[in-house]
């Protein structure tokens, strides 16, 4: 009874952390303003506001958002056993070197062709 009577006076006095939390009033403020914002919050989510609280409420975004889930999982499940043109672009290496390749190639054609366009252009004209 003695450990009780000396916390409560410990706490009442401001001493230790809870004691100076209890006895300071800007904490008191801060603590109601945090309590009135989580009421605000919790009533617009309750009533479908915003993002969250449509996800709350609202079933049909719900579902699309499970549905969209499950073919994500999918497509990702397919792309990781190799299968489609993505998988093969994202696991194949030799894919992705020939494709490489070509672009280096495509490159440096694209240059000669800037260096000499009369190399690869020929205009004919022709009358009757």
């Amino acid at each position: 009874m003695k450990n009780l009577s000396t916390v409560t006076e410990r706490l009442s006095s401001g001493q230790g952390s809870l004691g100076k939390l209890l006895q300071d009033d800007q904490f008191a403020r801060t603590l109601t303003e945090t309590t009135r914002n989580f009421e605000v919050l919790s009533v617009r989510l309750n009533k479908g506001e915003g993002t969250a609280g449509k996800l709350l409420t609202d079933d049909a975004l719900y579902k699309q958002l499970t549905s969209m889930t499950e073919r994500f999982e999918k497509v990702a499940a397919q792309m990781s056993e190799g299968e489609g043109s993505a998988s093969k672009l994202l696991n194949d290496k030799q894919l992705y070197e020939n494709l490489n390749q070509a672009a280096t190639e495509l490159r440096g054609l694209l240059a000669d062709i800037r260096k000499d366009p009369r190399k690869y252009l020929s205009v004919r004209v022709s009358i009757f």
